[in-house]
């Protein structure tokens, strides 16, 4: 065996400490500049198991639709990679992106263990490269209508959720361009690329890619579809814990859970750390007491970061280790997708 098949990810420990740091100064943060621990667990006490619970299922199925996502792209180029499969890869995935800043970490991750499948690093590249796109496109198009109707934003934050808010059309702009750019790049990458092997390698990623988006613009469509409904869910469990302490506006609950989830994106330190907390202390210091406005963020965190990074940290470790025993299946003959002209004789 190749020992570079075989030891070819390693697990990124300084990103992990990071992460850990930063998430118990998150806690930290909450406890001495918010609530009391001893108030905090008082409130603990009282909410509602419920919607707890409720929170979690949405979070697993979260996880599920994810699975879904990725599955129709290995679909789409002719070798579907079994949900099942797919779903326990991004979820150990998921692990690198919320210890990682901009929560951008997890995509190599993904197509490394397309290539251990026997995929090429240029096959597993366009899997992964238009599945964000659709993705974060699905994203922008749920933050914009979100944020666009929630209504009751505190003054203090009216024009910072503006800009957000608008941020989120220029990048939904900004990712539609890309996704064609990438689409129509070939002649562009030809100008810059001389190199024979990375011209190769560009032929091969822009087959997938173009097979994958056009003609069979369909797994494009259910991609962006399963990437939307993903983070519906996701956002949907911080809306099930806020619907725990009685807050009544549904949009606004929906709104804030929204914004916790894309401080991820916009925050430099992992997991949105900070971030995330002052959030919540500016959209929800009037809706909540100061004791459940605490108790509010413990539990947020518990369920979109402490479990994600318990679940997906242990699957991650699993994973690198059964790679690091086991060799890389041998890529088949290049599976030549049919032409959209072959389909219409």
């Amino acid at each position: 065996m190749n020992h570079s098949e075989s030891a070819g990810w390693k697990i990124p420990w300084k990103g992990i400490i990071f992460g850990l740091i930063a998430a118990v100064l998150a806690l930290v943060l909450v406890f001495t500049q918010i609530a009391h621990p001893r108030d905090i667990w008082e409130e603990l006490q009282d909410y509602p198991t419920e919607y707890f619970v409720a929170a979690l299922l949405c979070l697993a199925a979260s996880w599920a639709v994810d699975g879904v996502r990725m599955r129709v792209l290995t679909k789409g180029t002719g070798e579907p990679v079994p949900w099942w499969e797919m779903t326990l890869t991004l979820i150990a995935s998921n692990f690198i992106t919320l210890v990682t800043p901009f929560a951008g970490g997890g995509g190599p991750y993904i197509a490394y263990t397309l290539y251990r499948r026997g995929r090429s690093g240029a096959h597993a590249m366009a899997i992964v490269l238009l599945g964000g796109f659709a993705a974060q496109t699905g994203l922008a198009i749920l933050a914009f209508t979100v944020l666009s109707v929630m209504g009751e934003i505190p003054l203090d934050v009216a024009s910072a959720v503006k800009y957000v808010r608008w941020g989120f059309a220029a990048y939904f702009a900004i990712l539609v361009i890309l996704t064609i750019l990438v689409w129509q790049g070939k002649r562009i990458q030809r100008l810059f690329v001389r190199w024979e092997v990375a011209q190769n390698w560009l032929d091969e990623f822009n087959h997938y890619y173009r097979e994958l988006f056009i003609p069979r613009g369909r797994y494009y469509i259910q991609t962006l579809l399963a990437g939307l409904a993903y983070f519906a869910l996701n956002y949907a469990a911080g809306f099930m814990i806020l619907s725990g302490f009685g807050v009544a506006n549904g949009l606004k609950r929906y709104g804030v859970s929204v914004l916790l989830g894309v401080a991820p994106i916009i925050s430099p330190i992992p997991g949105g750390a900070g971030a995330a907390e002052l959030v919540a202390y500016h959209m929800l210091d009037e809706a909540l007491p100061v004791d459940a406005l605490g108790t509010f963020i413990v539990l947020w965190r518990t369920v979109l970061f402490y479990i994600p990074i318990l679940v997906g940290g242990t699957l991650l470790a699993y994973q690198v280790m059964r790679y690091a025993a086991e060799p890389r299946v041998r890529p088949a003959e290049a599976v030549i997708l049919p032409d959209e002209n072959d389909h219409n004789k």
